[in-house]
């Protein structure tokens, strides 16, 4: 009978070992079972249309803005270069799509110029006006058009970037303002999962 519990405690040490102990958490909000923007086509700034699946291999970020926002927008373009260099030698495993929120104003030209002005590998994407409400949805996100003086306005709309690992899969939900080193880090981690 010793034997026999001295062997069980063995094999529960074995399977214990072999597990190793879990990885530890990510630095942005860990998500699953989440398809948002799944299957969802929207064309880039040459007329083309991407869908998450088109990016297999590579992490994908994906943030809404528009070209004439006026602060957050060109800061988080900005921090999310800064996060794509930070993961070093990977960093052409990592793609980020910007999703303009003002298909109205934002051109094709507009679009492909503005995300180009941060980084080349940049893709823009530009929902039809009559579009934007369904992708927006699709991702559970908010664009509300404010009116300023005048004709003019501009958009609310959610900071939120979802990251997308490299077998397609919603797995972080980052902050814009999330450090560029623990954002890096986790990027980095996703790129060498297999």
């Amino acid at each position: 009978m010793k034997s026999i519990g001295l062997a069980l405690a063995l094999l529960a040490s074995a399977i214990l070992i072999a597990c190793g102990p879990p990885p530890p958490p990510f630095n942005a909000t860990e998500v699953s079972n989440l398809a948002y923007g799944k299957g969802l086509g929207i064309p880039d700034t040459d007329g083309k249309i991407r869908r998450i699946d088109d990016f297999k291999g590579k992490v994908t970020l994906v943030f809404f803005g528009f070209t004439r926002c006026p602060d957050i927008c060109p800061t988080t373009l900005m921090r999310l270069r800064q996060v794509r260099n930070a993961v070093g030698e990977d960093a052409d495993k990592v793609q980020v799509l910007l999703v303009s929120v003002d298909p109205e104003r934002d051109t094709a030209d507009r679009l492909g110029a503005y995300v180009k002005s941060f980084d080349d590998s940049f893709i823009g994407l530009r929902p039809e006006p009559a579009q934007l409400e369904k992708v927006v949805k699709a991702f559970h996100a908010i664009a509300v058009k404010v009116p300023t003086s005048g004709d003019d306005y501009t958009i609310d709309h959610s900071a939120t970037i979802y990251v997308y690992d490299r077998k397609n899969q919603l797995r972080l939900i980052a902050q814009p303002t999330l450090e560029i080193n623990l954002f890096a880090a986790d990027l980095k981690r996703l790129t060498q999962e297999g």
